[in-house]
């Protein structure tokens, strides 16, 4: 049977900021671009103990709650997305899988997508859901 999804990510918020990386996966590419935090789905593992574990390898970080946002269609592909409430401003991460790290304000991930500087393509909707049902 075919993993229904690709990869887990989180929306992780702290205050008014949303944390974004750029993934060492994406070495090649020109032109960097920023992404949700998470990674790859291994077999048989559920979408929720995925992005626990990524959080925990990239970050270092260790979540006790983290919100359903739903599922994203990338290239080909379905990719699950959490949203959580970060405790501290992240800046340290494993740097064999992410090349930069970085907290941008809503008004910053808005200029990141005009100028097509988001990895997916969907991290601004995906933020912009969690901050709607976080503040409902």
């Amino acid at each position: 049977m075919r993993q229904r999804y690709r990869t887990a990510r989180a929306v992780l918020r702290f205050e008014d900021r949303f944390l974004l990386a750029i993934h060492s996966s994406f070495w090649a590419r020109k032109e960097k671009r920023w992404g949700l935090p998470g990674g790859n789905i291994e077999r048989g593992e559920a979408p929720l103990n995925a992005v626990i574990r990524e959080l925990e390898e990239e970050l270092e970080l260790y979540l006790s709650h983290l919100t359903e946002l739903g599922a994203y269609f990338y290239k080909g592909n379905d990719h699950m997305v959490f949203g959580a409430e970060a405790d501290r401003l992240i800046q340290t991460y494993d740097d064999s899988e992410l090349l930069d790290l970085r907290w941008f304000t809503l008004q910053e991930l808005q200029q990141l997508e005009s100028e097509r500087k988001l990895h997916a393509g969907y991290e601004l909707q995906a933020v912009r859901q969690f901050i709607a049902l976080a503040d409902y």
